[in-house]
């Protein structure tokens, strides 16, 4: 039974009650005024007994619905209250029970819908923040950079596992605790915050410190920037980035040595020159001596040049202008007895016994022939100067594939693995052995770009200290390429 008609019911059973005193009262008068002569006693009495009947039973009537129909009405509307606040808590799943059809049970099913769009709302909330919160783990965990974020109270709130790798914490002993208490302890962390307590923060004039971490390694130099965080109440911390700089500072040592051993390229010819000229100013200098001075003037304008042009080609590559070939068929057999008499006086100064393996019938190759020549003279320059007097120096041509093999072998003191990659990179610093001056550096660079640019491979086999073998090829030469072609 609905609400509404429990109330309408006790109102129209106290409306009845009402009638029928109302209708007995009227029946009394009618009576009276009918002609009766006189009321008997029983009749009167009878009268004040129904009467009183009917006021008696409209009091408990009234009284009744005075007690019990507020009760109707406030006891589903208390008892829905206190289960709307039961099923109100963040994680309850519960519903409000719907014990009557009735308004009650209807407001019931509405509060229950309306809960339940709310509780798919907020677990499709969740599930955003649980993904973006995983986005974000994974990204942190992925970053090489130590990230630390401190609240306004110093209190370490986030700490990727760059950061504990860094300072030698687990991120359980970092979370949650205090940086200046466990700073106390840990002088890498000590030192992480004296910037901080300097207001050294990014953006500022000031440079951002530098600090080394002697356990990373090959990559132990890290870059401190300290960044605010704000908030709408003003500021909520600061997030600290320990930023990897190692491959900057491996390109100042490059530098450095690269300015040091141009400087000495340059240096020993331009010296020599320079003591050949005034030599040459000397009256008592004979014709012969002055032949000599002059030859030996050629010979080290040669060595700049050869130097100058090195650095213009790095500076082509670097600019992107790539490299300008003339493709055309060639046979590798004429680039080598070519190069071979080029450095044929640097053979006989030293005594090496040069052996060359040509295969019969080679194939022909398509590459350009001025720049294929320079390699193999470096090549072979590079050869010479680690070889020991008298040594052999062996050059090698054999088919290999649909590619033409060229390799050249010496006796030298060999390559560590740790440097077979790097002596192919622009001005690397790959230590020389005693009793040998290191080049510029930019030999095999330059080298490797030339036979990359033609379709080969230029790569190096060493087990030291056993001598080298620098190894390129270069594509067999198709029927479809027999005239000659322009390069790129």
């Amino acid at each position: 039974m609905s609400l509404k008609l429990k109330i309408r019911l006790s109102i129209l059973l106290l409306l009845l009650l009402l009638l029928g005193l109302g209708g007995y009262a009227l029946l009394a008068m009618r009576h009276l005024e009918s002609g009766a002569h006189g009321i008997e006693p029983a009749e009167f009495r009878a009268a004040r007994l129904a009467v009183l009947g009917f006021v008696l039973t409209g009091a408990a009537v009234g009284i009744t619905m005075m007690v019990r129909l507020p009760r109707a009405v406030t006891r589903p509307l208390r008892r829905l209250t206190a289960e709307v606040e039961d099923v109100a808590g963040p994680s309850s799943t519960n519903r409000v029970a719907i014990r009557r059809h009735d308004e009650v049970g209807t407001v019931a099913m509405a509060v229950n819908r309306v809960l339940a769009q709310a509780q798919n709302e907020r677990r499709a909330t969740l599930a955003e923040l649980f993904t973006e919160r995983n986005r974000m783990d994974s990204l942190m965990r992925s970053l090489d950079e130590g990230l630390l974020m401190l609240d306004e109270q110093g209190i370490v709130v986030l700490a990727n596992p760059a950061a504990c790798s860094l300072l030698g914490f687990t991120q359980a002993e970092l979370l949650g605790k205090s940086a200046h208490i466990l700073a106390q302890t840990n002088q890498a962390l000590r030192e992480l915050l004296e910037p901080l307590a300097a207001a050294n923060l990014a953006g500022d004039d000031v440079p951002d410190p530098v600090f080394t971490f002697r356990h990373k390694g090959d990559a132990p130099h890290y870059q401190l920037s300290i960044s605010p965080i704000e908030s709408t109440d003003g500021p909520a911390g600061h997030i600290l980035c320990l930023r990897n700089v190692s491959d900057f500072k491996k390109l100042d040592q490059v530098k450095s040595h690269f300015l040091a051993t141009v400087s000495h390229e340059l240096k020993t010819p331009l010296s020599s020159i320079n003591l050949s000229l005034m030599l040459l100013r000397d009256e008592r200098t004979d014709t012969g001596e002055r032949q000599r001075l002059v030859a030996g003037i050629g010979e080290e304008t040669q060595r700049l040049l050869k130097l100058v042009g090195q650095l213009i080609d790095v500076s082509r590559l670097d600019a992107g202008a790539g490299l300008q070939l003339n493709l055309q068929p060639m046979c590798l057999s004429d680039v080598v007895r070519y190069a071979t008499d080029v450095v044929r006086p640097q053979l006989h100064d030293k005594q090496l016994e040069l052996q060359l393996e040509l295969a019969p019938k080679l194939p022909t190759v398509l590459g350009d022939v001025e720049k294929t020549t320079w390699v193999l003279i470096n090549l072979l320059s590079n050869a010479i100067r680690y070889s020991p007097a008298g040594a052999p120096l062996g050059i090698r041509v054999l088919p290999w594939g649909e590619m033409v093999r060229l390799s050249v072998h010496d006796q030298g003191p060999g390559i560590p693995a740790q440097y077979q990659k790097r002596i192919f990179e622009r001005f690397a610093g790959v230590p020389s052995p005693e009793g040998h001056s290191g080049g510029s550096g930019l030999g095999l660079s330059i080298s490797h770009a030339f036979i990359k640019a033609q379709g080969g491979l230029l790569w190096v086999e060493s087990k030291p200290p056993s001598g080298s073998c620098f190894l390129f090829t270069l594509p067999v030469c198709s029927a479809d390429s027999a005239s000659p072609l322009v390069g790129r």
